[in-house]
C-alpha cells in the first residue's frame, strides 16, 4: 500500500509536476516513461539519497520497503542542466553526494535537500545559479511550433537538451496517452485509431516496449 501527494496550487516554466510517496509495505512498482527528468529524493528512516535522473524510454522496476518515502521532481524536456546533459543522462541515474545530513552538492554548489514544502525555493535556487536553464528552443518543438530554423538546429538542441531524438519522444508520449485512455475503458482498437498507430498490434508493441504493460494490464491497472 502507498500514498501519493501531488504539490497542487503551484506551477514552474521549469517543473511538470511534484509528488511524494509513501510506502507503508515493501513491494515493487514500475515507474514509467513521461517524457521528463527528474531529481528524486529517497527517504527511509536516517536513510537519505539524492539521485539526478535522465530522461526514461523503457519502464524501470523499483523495489521498495516499508517507510520508504520518494520525493520526484520531474523537469520539464525543455529544462537544461549543462552539468549533465540530456544527452549523457537518457536512461541513467547518479547519486549525488551528501554533505551532512540536510544539503547534497550539485557541481560546485551545495544545496539543501528539498522537502515538498521547500520545492519552490529549491527549484528557483537552482534557476538563480544557472543549474537549470530553459530551452526556448525545444520549448518551442514540445508546444508545436517550432522556432524558424533548419531542422538539422532544431534536432541538435532537442536531442542535447533531452536525450533523445523528437520522434522517440512523440512515441513516448503516444504510448503515454494510450495507456491513458486504455484505463479509462477505451478499447484497444479505438484507442490505436485514435492515436494514428498503423494498427492494434502496433500499438500493443510500442505501449508494450515503453510502458512495460500490454493493453490488458493497463486497462486492469
Amino acid at each position: 500500500m502507498h500514498e501519493v501527494v501531488t504539490l497542487e496550487g503551484w506551477s514552474s516554466p521549469f517543473v511538470e509536476s511534484v509528488t511524494r510517496t509513501s510506502f507503508a509495505t515493501g513491494g515493487s512498482m514500475q515507474i514509467q516513461p513521461d517524457g521528463c527528468w527528474d531529481v528524486v529524493i529517497f527517504r527511509n528512516g536516517d536513510t537519505t539519497t539524492v539521485l539526478r535522473t535522465g530522461l526514461t524510454t523503457a519502464a524501470v522496476c523499483h523495489d521498495y520497503a516499508a517507510g520508504d518515502e520518494i520525493l520526484s521532481i520531474a523537469f520539464k524536456p525543455s529544462s537544461f542542466m549543462p552539468l549533465m546533459p540530456g544527452e549523457v543522462m537518457r536512461d541513467q541515474g547518479v547519486v549525488l553526494d551528501l554533505i551532512g545530513k540536510d544539503r547534497f552538492r550539485l557541481g560546485s554548489d551545495v544545496l539543501e535537500i528539498p522537502t515538498l514544502e521547500t520545492v519552490d525555493g529549491f527549484v528557483r535556487k537552482l534557476v538563480r545559479n544557472s543549474i537549470v536553464e530553459d530551452n526556448r528552443v525545444v520549448a518551442s518543438i514540445v508546444s508545436g511550433h517550432p522556432m524558424a530554423m533548419s531542422e538539422r538546429t532544431l534536432q541538435r538542441h532537442f536531442l542535447k537538451t533531452t536525450g533523445v531524438t523528437y520522434k522517440t519522444f512523440t512515441q513516448i508520449e503516444r504510448a503515454q496517452k494510450a495507456v491513458v485512455l486504455l484505463q479509462q475503458g477505451r478499447p484497444a482498437a479505438d484507442v490505436a485509431f485514435a492515436l494514428g498507430y498503423a494498427d492494434q498490434p502496433h500499438m500493443i508493441r510500442s505501449v508494450k516496449a515503453i510502458m512495460g504493460v500490454t493493453p490488458g494490464q493497463a486497462a486492469r491497472s
